[in-house]
Formats: structure tokens, sequence, C-alpha cells
């Protein structure tokens, strides 16, 4: 929207004040704009992945649905990672874990990720565009988008959204210049249904991984076939 802002002398001008909106899961979906940025949050595990596979050195995230694909892009020469439930599919080279990610790519180094998700994927399919964000590159998000309107969807899943809810009430504070106290991040992560099933399954390494905060400054742009970080 539009506001007047005076100046000393008495003129006005047009002054954009940016509006920013959260949805979960796909509930905003049919209501974005042409005006809006969207962004997209999974923090446990998704976003963190595709963030530090970014900041890794890999050049392009290739997201898939389907397993068939996934081991077609390999025989190319990719890497492909992926999780149901939680846990590493049977025959990929890693799960949806960033912590197996660092440990794999500063062994072999590789340009291409493959991805396949539970949540993330289905819901990114749907965009024909979208921002990537997880705890990691907060900050790097939050500044490349101050002064837009901004649609933020916390991903979510069966056990629920706490995790992405909290980064994405991170995100929109940092965008409006708010004050936040991220180690609250930190808490809806560790606090949350999601962090407690995958500890339980044996990835709490990506738990410790993940609530950190403004580790990485890249931006991920999925440009509805690929995603690559761009520049801020």
């Amino acid at each position: 929207m539009l506001y007047p802002w005076k100046h000393s002398d008495g003129a006005f001008e047009a002054t954009h004040v940016a509006n920013y909106r959260i949805g979960i899961g796909n509930t905003l979906l049919d209501e974005i704009s042409a005006q809006e940025a969207v962004v997209v949050i999974d923090n446990l595990r998704a976003s963190s992945t595709i963030v530090t596979a970014l900041a890794l050195g890999v050049e392009k995230i290739m997201p898939v649905l389907d397993d068939e694909e996934a081991f077609a892009l390999r025989n190319n020469g990719a890497v492909i990672a992926g999780e149901s439930g939680g846990e590493k599919i049977e025959g990929y080279d890693l799960g949806n874990s960033p912590v197996e990610l660092v440990e794999f790519y500063n062994t072999s180094p590789f340009t291409t990720l493959v991805l396949k998700t539970s949540n993330l994927i289905p819901l990114l399919s749907r965009l024909p565009e979208a921002l990537i964000c997880s705890s990691l590159n907060l900050a790097s998000i939050a500044a490349y988008l101050e002064n837009k309107n901004v649609c933020i969807l916390a991903v979510g899943g069966h056990k629920g959204a706490t995790e992405d809810l909290g980064v994405a009430f991170a995100l929109q504070a940092c965008m409006s210049r708010t004050i936040f106290d991220t180690s609250l991040i930190t808490c809806f992560a560790r606090e949350s249904q999601a962090a407690q099933h995958l500890i339980n399954i044996g990835y709490g390494k990506d738990i410790d991984f993940i609530t950190r905060v403004n580790i990485f400054n890249v931006i991920p742009h999925f440009d509805g076939k690929k995603i690559v970080t761009i520049a801020p």
C-alpha cells in the first residue's frame, strides 16, 4: 500500500509500506498475487538442506516428486538425497540431512543435488517461483526482501508447523526491523514434535546443526525447475 510521508519542506511523496503475511502449508496458494514475493520455510529439514548445499558450493538443486526421476538424474552424474517420514529413502545417496550432506560433500564434492522430500517439494512444485528460507540464512533473506510485499509459507507437516512458524515470525520481524530474540527460533525448533521425531529416529545432530541462526549468506531461488543461489 502507499503511505504519504511529509518532508521538512512540506512536500509529500508516496512511500511504499510493505505487507507481510504468513500462511501454513498450502492455505494461501490460491491467494498469492503477482506483486508478492513468496518465501517457503521447511526448517526441519528441507530448507536447511538446500541452504547448506548452496553454501557448500553445490551449483543447483533439482526438486523431484518421484524416485524414477531421481534415479534418472543420478545416471547423469547428480547426487540424490531424499526422505520419507524423515527416513532416508532406500537406494538414495543421502537422506534429507544437512549433516550427512556436509560429510558427503567434504569427501566427494559435486555440482548437482537432486532432492525429494515429504513436505517441501510437493508444495514447491505448485509454485512458479519462490525463495527458500531457514534459520541458517534468515538475515540474508530478510535483507533481500526488505520493502517488498511478501507471502511467507510455513510448510509444516504431520508433526505440525511450530518450527517453521518460528522462522516465519522471525523473518517477518527482521523485514519490518522489529526487535526479535533469535533464541526463540531455537526454542520453536527444539520443542517441536518434528524435532522429537527426528531425534527418535537418529537425527539429533541435524537438530543441533539447524537450530543455529544466520550461519550462511545465501539466497536460494526456485525458478519453477531448479534451485540456485542468487545475488543479494
